[in-house]
């Protein structure tokens, strides 16, 4: 047991100390709370002050008043004055002792008082001898009597050199109980405030943990991207030489046979290094250390190339490449080595999934932008797989694309290279008809187009 809860608090301190923000959230919880609360209970005594220190201003009025009262009627005919203490009690219940006494041999003797069964029977109240020490003034203080608590308050004077007293016991009872019921409400009020605390708390564990979990996700992929790229790299170099080597077989042999395996061996090189390159570009893309050189080139230049480039590969599938539009020069502002890997990768994926036919590369300039439409005469692409043809690592699943070959990182990449040139990619298709993939970039207005020579 204590094992275990040495474990437990070894475990919260490393997690502490792993988590630096939960201090923050230890202190909202423990002392924001208490910082509440003893503000509230603060103000609550002090608005408890102030009502005794008011409950103490109206017995001296109410004293000074029944002084007057006596000192000008005189002691003969009292009943006038226990008119008067009847009245004032009707309008103030909290008064349950109110009594005129006199000082007679030593002795304190009711005059006049509310309860006419202690008139002219001694009165023992200590209060009628400290009343002496407080000359002109309400001597209040405070008597508990089971469980109730009373201000007790006595006044000295004098009529014809005969000392009277007035006598007053007020109940606090309605104020303690509207404190009472004060202090509830804080404490109810408190439950909501500390939910709502513990809410914040825990949402900032959340965030802290997401922010750390994130902290680990970068560095895993930092540390991906590092060994995809030195993985490329290192592949690079012994791919290039291997197909080389089969270049150099393919053209010295004599051999028939030599010559096909020396051409398999070619081919499967090429499509590995294009996977390494796509992975090269796929880590740079997504670190952001893929860059494009913004210039002004010549689109036109860019679609012939391109179809110069891919011509051999759509003979051999025995589909006609062409181009339209390019005739003329076509400004845009991109970067023309990314612009040509981006649409070398368009038409070779029309050509992989155009089994006869045609691929059309036409040219068309708009107000701000020139528009590329690489148009094929191909499978189609149903409108589900369109939603995704641009994700990562996604191929068209069909039964007639099972036998391509292919990463599907090609559109995804292409996709990329053209945003960060400022371009769009999108698709048009309909399923066993074709597609057309239409690719824009910014052009710039100032530069007209011109006849090509």
């Amino acid at each position: 047991m204590v094992s275990r809860i040495l474990n437990a608090i070894e475990h919260s301190l490393r997690y502490t100390k792993e988590h630096p923000q939960l201090f923050f959230v230890i202190i909202l919880i423990l002392v924001v709370p208490l910082l509440f609360l003893y503000s509230s209970l603060g103000a609550l005594q002090a608005g408890s002050a102030d009502q005794q220190t008011i409950a103490r201003e109206r017995i001296g009025l109410m004293h000074d008043v029944f002084v007057s009262l006596v000192q000008v009627n005189g002691t003969e005919d009292l009943h006038p004055i226990r008119q008067e203490m009847i009245d004032i009690v009707s309008e103030n219940p909290d008064i349950v002792v109110f009594r005129i006494a006199e000082r007679s041999e030593g002795v304190f003797i009711p005059r006049v008082a509310l309860n006419e069964e202690v008139l002219n029977e001694p009165d023992n109240s200590a209060l009628y001898k400290y009343a002496y020490t407080y000359e002109g003034e309400s001597l209040v203080s405070i008597k508990e009597v089971d469980g109730i608590r009373y201000n007790e308050a006595v006044r000295q004077f004098e009529v014809d050199d005969v000392d009277y007293f007035i006598l007053t016991a007020s109940s606090l009872e309605g104020m303690d109980r509207l404190l009472r019921i004060q202090k509830q409400r804080i404490l109810f009020s408190l439950v909501p405030i500390y939910l709502f605390i513990l809410a914040l708390a825990y949402w900032h564990i959340k965030l802290t943990d997401y922010h750390y979990l994130y902290i680990k996700v970068r560095k895993a992929n930092e540390m991906k991207d590092l060994f995809t790229n030195m993985i490329a790299h290192e592949l690079r170099a012994p791919l290039t030489a291997i197909r080389g080597y089969a270049s150099m077989i393919e053209e010295s042999s004599t051999d028939s046979e030599q010559t096909k395996y020396a051409v398999r061996v070619k081919d499967s090189s090429e499509r590995l290094l294009a996977i390494v390159n796509d992975l090269l570009d796929v880590a740079r893309i997504q670190s952001g250390k893929l860059s494009v050189e913004q210039e002004l080139f010549d689109m036109s230049e860019v679609v012939i190339a391109v179809t110069d480039e891919l011509h051999v590969s759509a003979y051999e599938k025995q589909i006609k490449l062409s181009h339209t539009g390019a005739i003329e020069t076509h400004l845009v502002d991109g970067d023309r080595k990314r612009m040509h890997q981006a649409l070398t990768n368009l038409v070779s994926n029309a050509i992989k999934y155009t089994p006869e036919g045609a691929i059309e590369l036409a040219i068309e300039e708009k107000y701000s932008t020139v528009e590329v439409r690489v148009k094929d005469t191909g499978m189609g692409i149903s409108s589900e797989d369109q939603k995704k043809l641009f994700a990562p690592f996604y191929r068209v699943q069909s039964d007639d694309v099972s036998k391509i070959t292919g990463t599907g990182l090609g559109m995804w990449i292409t996709k990329q290279l053209v945003e960060l040139m400022g371009g769009k990619i999108a698709v048009e298709s309909i399923k066993g008809v074709g597609t057309h993939l239409v690719l824009t970039l910014p052009k710039e207005l100032s530069k007209k187009a011109v006849k090509k020579r």
